[in-house]
């Protein structure tokens, strides 16, 4: 735990996680339950059986205690609410002897959702059994059926033993947790052989914590509450120490990375799905051990802080969890995104009851903004009630400060997501790469997640329900807000692009700079795509956007839902058109578009750079949610209706390097956005498919991202990677932030700025100043960054410092540490006294055309010979050495017999023009015919200057 007191203010929640996604609040009661405020349960070191502590704090937790007041209109409610719940299902369930299910919605024998639903329904009435001031509290004839269901289930269904078959999920933890709850609510009414037939099925069906990510928590909580109810000492450590896989950070695969991107799946953005899910699972179990034998005590559960400043903060907007960070929950019709949010904001409720105070206070003024906003009373119609109590005593504190709007940028690099926070209104970013999924549909989800992630753009206002109240059923899926598409066509689910340039970076904490280099999947489409975020703008370019398709292609602008009536007022160029439903129009020589948004606080306005052909459409569109998601879970026939405002660019046909621009004006009125036209705070400086550039003229602050590994210049920056880049400038500074969007560079990004500086003021240390003046001249070390953005920052008056000394070319480039930016086969590095650096590198290749590629830093340009000291070795093979795809020289025959261990081969010369980060690729080429193999044993790599050179 972060602090040894078991005493807290508030307590937590055991999360009844839903069907392989965030914790769902449904109108049933079926939601975990934890303490009242007012009620602190503290661990008795002295009672005689730590077991049963355990469990009656852990049945307080999910029924809500006593310690109440009953009168509190919201508590009414919600005990109303799990009353109603455990009646509808008593009502409704089977109970005569030849029964061959519960409830009709939850027939066996191929649908294993039905295991976990029927257990849910069980664990409704349970909770109305146990709840105080429900008028089923003590119902005797309740409790008899409920206890004759559980038999039933363990007799038929779920027992030790039992054929598992479909979705293992609903085995192994959606039905155990909904059963350990149960069999902790109404444990006094069962006899211990109930309850031991109750675990040894739960047993039987999750034997072990085995999985990762959001499933090695609910594997961890089913085993951990089944060794309480079971009083299994081993059970219960083994639920608590499967957890301490998931505190480190990770750097691939599942889990939560540093910059605060969670994956599930190993390709897919889930912070708002799997992620919440396991932070409230941690923060329950941390809650429900704390102060007990087996309290959760590894010191990387402190992360658990970490990540709520980080991965789940910044993406609730005014007590929303934004859709894109949600994977394919949102097509989960009872889970929008003020519903989605409830889990998250309860956790963080519970863990600032465990947190060291300054976190506590910074969760609770969290809170308080939060609950501020929640006009429909989302949270406290949904959560338990001990969190109704602890959610209003935040409320009630006057010395809990409501959080300020945040305002930041942030580059979520392990996702490919970009929040952009100001005051009034957030915004979005929503992408793909080689490395992130566009889109999961698995289990009959997200059937039309198809562009998704194909640069969609969220913008965030006032207008709170513009992403829920069926947003997803009845918005046009084809033509989704940012995105560059192929008309009405769709990307095959569950697969990534072969583009990896997806990022940004930066700066001063509150502006950024994004790109995306788009290419979906089964299609030709191509091009550049960047957006500039500033104070009171967003900037958006598009470039070298390209298709053999034969299909139309669009850019999308904007896609936003109306009012009831849709008939919010459009203002283009200051004139008014037609609030009809069914309006479309052409508009040539567009300067600006107005938008009335749906409610005060939520316009929107347009600018379009230089005039622009815009198509508009104010159309109704009618869909259900079935056709989002058909499990049996989420499935809903029921249409739904809503108006929606889109505006695009039509490229026409097999576009050849079409572009666009657009900037987006958050909360402006219509006055606004005209005088913002006629005299605009931006400035494009380049938009081509070699770089894009923006100035922000009052802020001095300039965003760039560089397309190409080659030199290019942009805004005064040149650099000679792939790179995005932002630069701030006052009077007296100028600072740098840069990024390695690809995640692919294993070497260095060499820059230049075209003017001046006098000396440094800070920098990361993977940045290295090369000269002040008569230029700017440094390098920053991006191998291995993640995508993350380093910055350095110079002054611009003051004495002028003398430049660096220039760096020389190393003596000698040491073969195990010198960057490998690809490689065929595997390497070896093992130590070797004789070897320069104590290492040698062994070069594991097994046939000809295998190579490895080296990143080299060559810090002066010049001709060098390039040679390299070799080991003897029976398996060595002939290697053609080439620097950035030319050869240098011809093959050499790495093998020998006898004689010295170690000699210099020389490959041949090359001349490198300017300093920075070349490729040097050692590729076999044959094996000497006394050879037994194709492999090379390396100390290390020389450059020595070329006679003349």
């Amino acid at each position: 735990m972060f602090r040894s007191s078991p005493k807290r203010a508030t307590t937590v929640t055991v999360a009844l996680a839903m069907l392989t996604g965030a914790l769902v609040l449904t109108p049933s009661g079926a939601h975990a339950q934890p303490t009242p405020a007012s009620a602190s349960v503290v661990v008795d070191s002295t009672a005689a059986d730590e077991f049963d502590t355990l469990r009656e704090r852990y049945a307080t937790m999910v029924a809500g205690g006593t310690s109440f007041d009953a009168s509190d209109p919201d508590i009414a409610a919600r005990v109303t609410s799990i009353t109603a719940a455990g009646q509808q299902y008593w009502d409704s369930m089977k109970k005569t002897p030849d029964r061959n299910r519960l409830w009709d919605d939850s027939p066996f024998g191929n649908d294993s959702a039905s295991v976990t639903r029927t257990y849910q329904h069980l664990r409704a009435m349970a909770l109305a059994y146990s709840t105080a001031g429900s008028a089923l509290q003590g119902n005797t004839q309740l409790e008899a059926d409920l206890v004759s269901g559980l038999d039933w289930m363990n007799s038929h269904v779920y027992y030790d033993g039992a054929t598992m078959y479909q979705n293992w999920w609903h085995w192994q933890i959606g039905a155990p947790l909904a059963l350990n709850d149960i069999v902790a609510l109404v444990y006094s009414d069962l006899t211990s052989t109930q309850v031991s037939g109750y675990m040894a099925a739960i047993t039987y069906a999750q034997p072990t914590v085995a999985m990762t990510g959001a499933n090695r928590l609910w594997e961890s909580q089913v085993i951990a509450m089944s060794g309480i109810n079971g009083s299994d000492a081993t059970r219960i450590a083994a639920g608590r120490d499967g957890l301490s896989a998931l505190f480190p950070f990770v750097t691939s695969g599942d889990g939560f990375y540093q910059d605060g991107s969670f994956v599930q799946h190993n390709f897919y953005a889930y912070n708002g799905g799997y992620g919440a899910s396991l932070l409230a699972g941690i923060a329950d179990l941390m809650y429900l051990l704390d102060g007990s034998t087996w309290d959760v005590v590894d010191p990387n559960s402190a992360h658990t802080i970490q990540w709520v400043y980080d991965a789940f903060e910044p993406f609730v907007y005014k007590g929303n969890l934004m859709d894109m960070v949600r994977g394919r929950e949102v097509s989960r019709y009872g889970a929008q995104d003020d519903d989605a949010a409830v889990s998250v904001l309860s956790s963080i409720i519970r863990l600032s009851s465990v947190s060291p105070a300054a976190d506590a206070l910074a969760f609770k003024s969290m809170i308080k903004a939060w609950l501020a906003t929640d006009s429909d009373t989302t949270f406290l119609s949904s959560v338990p009630i001990d969190l109704i109590v602890a959610a209003k005593a935040i409320l009630d504190d006057s010395s809990v400060p409501s959080r300020d709007e945040l305002v930041t940028n942030r580059q979520y690099t392990g996702i490919d997501r970009t929040v952009h926070l100001r005051p009034g209104f957030g915004f979005g970013i929503s992408m793909a790469s080689s490395r992130i999924g566009a889109f999961e549909s698995i289990n009959s989800e997200n059937a039309k997640g198809w562009h998704t992630g194909d640069g969609m753009t969220y913008l965030y206002n006032d207008d709170l329900s513009q992403f829920n109240g069926d947003f997803w059923p009845t918005v046009d899926s084809f033509r989704l807000p940012g995105t560059t598409v192929l008309k009405g066509t769709t990307q095959p689910a569950n697969s990534r692009t072969d583009k990896s340039w997806v990022g940004g970076a930066s700066i001063l904490g509150q502006y950024g700079v994004t790109g995306m280099e788009l290419h979906p999947v089964g299609s030709n489409l191509e091009g550049k795509k960047s957006w500039f975020m500033f104070d009171d703008e967003i900037v958006a370019l598009g470039a070298g956007i390209t298709s053999t398709d034969g299909i139309g292609t669009e850019t999308i602008v904007e896609n936003r839902k109306l009012n009831a009536t849709g008939d919010n007022a459009l203002t283009v160029n200051g004139v008014a058109k037609p609030t009809n439903l069914g309006w479309a129009e052409t508009g040539s020589g567009v300067n600006t578009v107005h938008l009335a948004g749906n409610v005060p606080g939520s316009d929107i306005g347009y600018y379009f750079p230089g005039g622009a052909t815009v198509n508009g459409l104010r159309e109704q569109r009618t869909g259900n949610w079935k056709q989002l998601n058909s499990s049996s879970e989420w499935a809903n026939t029921t249409p739904v209706t809503n108006s929606f405002l889109s505006l695009a660019f039509d490229h026409g046909t097999n576009p050849t390097d079409a572009g666009y621009s657009y900037v987006l004006l958050p909360n402006k009125t219509s006055a606004q956005v005209s005088s913002y036209g006629a005299a605009p705070d931006i400035s494009i400086l380049e938009n081509s498919g070699s770089v894009q550039a923006v100035r922000e003229n009052g802020l001095n602050v300039t965003g760039i991202n560089f397309w190409k590994d080659e030199t290019t210049t942009a805004a005064g920056v040149t650099s000679d990677k792939k790179a995005s880049v932002m630069v701030s400038e006052t009077a007296g500074s100028l600072e740098l932030s840069i990024a390695d969007p690809t995640q692919k560079n294993t070497g260095q990004i060499y820059l230049s700025l075209d003017v001046p500086a006098t000396g440094l003021i800070s920098k990361d240390p993977q940045v290295t100043v090369l000269q002040y003046t008569p230029t700017v001249k440094l390098k920053v070390d991006v191998n291995a960054a993640g995508g993350k953005d380093f910055a350095v920052k110079f002054s611009l008056d003051g004495a002028q410092q003398a430049n660096p000394a220039p760096i020389p070319v190393p003596s000698a480039y040491e073969a195990e540490t010198l960057p490998i930016n690809a490689l065929t086969d595997s390497v070896t590095r093992s130590n070797d006294g004789s070897a320069s650096g104590g290492k040698k590198l062994g070069v594991n290749n097994n046939a000809v055309g295998d190579y490895i590629e080296f990143s080299v830093d060559v810090p002066q340009a010049g001709t060098y010979d390039l040679a390299a000291r070799v080991y003897r070795a029976s398996n060595s093979g002939i290697y053609q050495l080439s620097v950035n795809g030319v050869d240098v020289g011809g093959p050499q025959d790495l093998f020998w017999t006898g004689g010295a261990s170690q000699k210099d081969v020389t490959f041949g010369s090359a001349a490198f023009p300017a300093p920075g980060s070349y490729l040097v690729r050692l590729t076999t080429t044959g094996k000497n015919p006394s050879a037994s193999g194709y492999k090379a044993l390396l100390d290390y790599l020389t450059l020595t200057p070329a006679t003349g050179g």
